[in-house]
């Protein structure tokens, strides 16, 4: 932070990469022709969520199947959101946090897009750490929001939340930081 000595005012300069930290993924950022963040409905980012408990699969490498969501089909359904509790938000700040981390395998992003979801949340840097490019598009073809980088949901006891992960309003985003937050 610095000071303007001729406003009396405070004012922080960022430079940011829009998929820093906690974030959303617009469809534009693997759709040539997907929405930007600013075309996003924000009730999409907004609401009810179902937390799907996959602390087991949280480690290095595994893989999220059909069968993981298939016991929770009706609450991500009614809810259509989802957000993936596997722990991994642990690993922030170290070299494992972005190495082969756990994610959806192709069956299982179609299964829940088929569930009518429009937006799924993972602790994760990615859905996949190889196949991200193709499990992206199963999300985007169908305009399911991505927000990557959630923090800490190992704390939250609840299975369904109210949920917020608003975008900034950038024109021509491909995605944005945003402050999600959970309320139970």
């Amino acid at each position: 932070m610095r000071e303007i000595s001729w406003s009396n005012y405070n004012m922080l300069h960022i430079s940011t990469d829009l998929h820093t930290g906690t974030h959303l993924d617009g469809m534009l950022h693997c759709v040539p022709d997907g929405k930007d963040v600013s075309q996003l409905p924000l009730e999409h980012c907004v609401g009810e969520a179902a937390i799907v408990d996959l602390r087991a699969k949280g480690v290095k490498g595994a893989t999220f199947e059909k069968a993981d969501f298939e016991p929770y089909a009706a609450e991500i359904a009614r809810t259509k959101k989802l957000l993936v509790k596997t722990g991994w938000s642990s690993t922030w700040g170290t070299a494992a946090y972005h190495d082969e981390f756990p994610g959806f395998s192709r069956e299982a992003a179609e299964y829940v897009v088929g569930l009518g979801i429009h937006l799924v949340g993972v602790e994760q840097a990615s859905v996949h750490p190889t196949d991200h490019l193709e499990v992206h598009r199963i999300f985007f073809n169908k305009e399911v929001i991505i927000v990557e980088g959630l923090a800490d949901l190992a704390s939250v006891p609840a299975e369904v939340v109210e949920f917020f992960a608003v975008p900034l309003r950038f024109e021509q985003g491909d995605g944005s930081p945003v402050r999600a937050f959970c309320r139970y």
